[in-house]
């Protein structure tokens, strides 16, 4: 029996009703982050064990993808010589560019293969990452210059998450979607809204919000003895919750109005934009003040929220999937209260709503939107940075000044020597020579001040760690020179 990493999956594979899907993707994880969500499409199967997703993990680091428990060794593609990227994404982005490496030929080729060897039955790559990383991010970075170079045949979903409370992993971020941004900006130029996009969506989660939310969970004291991993239950979350909107159109009908697999496909292939995929569950009985609440607060509160304007969707969709009992969700006012919830988030989008059939005693309800424009977590994201920047301002400007003139002024008084020979006077005799830099040297005052003046100007051309003068050192372009990648 296939994953169930949801109460909704574990019913259908228990019940064998995985025959096929809407839309036939194949996943590539990126970096630790998206090692892990391939690994969970790739524990997905058909209802006869063949594999739903095929997948592959790529990484610079080996140790990434030891403990992948669906992705076997052969489909785990190391790049060999990396150990890794160490949060900098330029490393990716440079080594496989043939401009700046010779190598890079080789290890195209090599993603080349495997993506032949394992993606040729499939109309859509789910490329999944970690926004703030270095492998991950720079993998991302480098899929945006691929599809401008026409390296995919089929249009590409991008899934990432987005980091929080990490200096460099936010920088990394805030640069990536920035990028994704005007690739998008790019791409509406040059593509109608009807055409099949090259990127077809772009779907980003909220790290900052799981780990709340699921904190929020360990501090209620019937959870007090649970182990929570916010990022093991967070993934299974997000990616069941995409296979679930993949599968149920291709798998359940309706005898009221249906929600095809081609309806999925067009609002995930068409819009060329941000994406998200809103799911609550409905205990009878469905009355409709309980469907607005919960169907509003899945938008809003719900794992894929991230702060997106809603308004700027050119797309909606969803279904609910209805026990086949629940005849109420046939009725007038049902669809008027979903049309009700939708025209709240956006009021011009188009879209289609179902309603399938399933046999378990409770009801699910899913939201899509999409075309959406960059979420405002990005921007609360730039904000907290550049807070988190000012702070280490303040930190490194922080310094204690000493009044140590009391202190020279009895350190210059004071001619006790137990090492001096003695000399012809009746104290001892001669003067020691000093060793010259210290605070404790009984020089004169204005012999120290010539020898500190002297000292600073030998040092006003800083040097770098291997002893180069600064100005020799050209400082590289982030991501190598991203404002010239169209």
């Amino acid at each position: 029996m296939g994953l169930s990493n949801s109460k909704v999956l574990t019913f259908m594979n228990e019940n064998a009703l995985i025959n096929d899907v809407s839309l036939r993707f194949g996943v590539i994880g990126a970096g630790q982050k998206g090692n892990k969500d391939a690994d969970i499409f790739a524990g997905y199967t058909y209802a006869n064990g063949k594999q739903i997703y095929p997948s592959l993990a790529v990484n610079f680091s080996k140790n990434d993808m030891l403990h992948l428990k669906n992705i076997p060794v052969e489909d785990r593609i190391h790049f060999e010589d990396f150990r890794g990227a160490a949060r900098t994404p330029s490393l990716v982005v440079e080594n496989f560019d043939p401009q700046l490496n010779p190598n890079a030929d080789k290890l195209r080729s090599q993603l080349i293969e495997a993506m032949e060897r394992k993606f040729m039955d499939v109309d859509h790559l789910f490329i999944c990452a970690g926004a703030g990383g270095g492998f991950g991010t720079g993998f991302v970075s480098l899929v945006l210059s691929l599809i401008k170079e026409q390296f995919f045949p089929v249009p590409i979903t991008l899934l990432l998450s987005s980091p929080f409370d990490d200096f460099t992993e936010m920088s990394n971020a805030i640069l990536l979607l920035a990028e994704i941004k005007e690739f998008i900006d790019l791409q509406n130029e040059l593509f109608s809204p009807g055409q099949e996009k090259p990127l077809g969506s772009v779907i980003l989660t909220d790290n900052k919000k799981l780990f709340n939310d699921f904190t929020t969970k360990k501090e209620n004291r019937l959870n007090s003895g649970t182990l929570i991993s916010w990022k093991d239950e967070g993934n299974d979350a997000i990616i069941s919750t995409i296979h679930e909107a993949n599968l149920i159109p291709a798998n359940f009908g309706s005898d009221n109005s249906t929600y095809d697999p081609s309806d999925f496909i067009k609002i995930v292939q068409l819009s060329g934009g941000f994406l998200s995929i809103h799911k609550a569950s409905i205990e009878a009985p469905y009355e409709s003040n309980t469907l607005k609440s919960k169907m509003s607060n899945s938008i809003q509160l719900g794992y894929f929220s991230c702060g997106h304007d809603y308004e700027t969707a050119t797309m909606y969709g969803g279904f609910v999937l209805r026990p086949s009992s629940a005849s109420i969700f046939k009725d007038v006012k049902t669809e008027q209260t979903i049309k009700h919830v939708i025209s709240e988030f956006n009021s011009t989008a188009q879209g289609k709503y179902g309603d399938p059939i399933w046999f378990d005693e409770y009801a699910v309800i899913y939201t899509i939107f999409s075309g959406m424009s960059l979420p405002n977590r990005v921007v609360e994201m730039t904000k907290e940075y550049d807070e988190m920047l000012e702070k280490q301002k303040q930190v490194k400007n922080k310094d204690i000044e000493l009044n140590i003139s009391s202190v020279m002024e009895s350190v210059k008084q004071s001619t006790f020597n137990p090492y001096q020979k003695r000399g012809a006077n009746k104290f001892g005799g001669g003067i020691a020579g000093g060793f010259g830099g210290s605070v404790f040297n009984r020089k004169q005052e204005n012999q120290i001040e010539d020898e500190v003046a002297s000292t600073t100007e030998e040092i006003t051309e800083p040097k770098n760690r291997f002893g180069n003068n600064v100005d020799d050192v050209k400082p590289t372009n982030v991501w190598n020179k991203i404002q010239n990648r169209k």
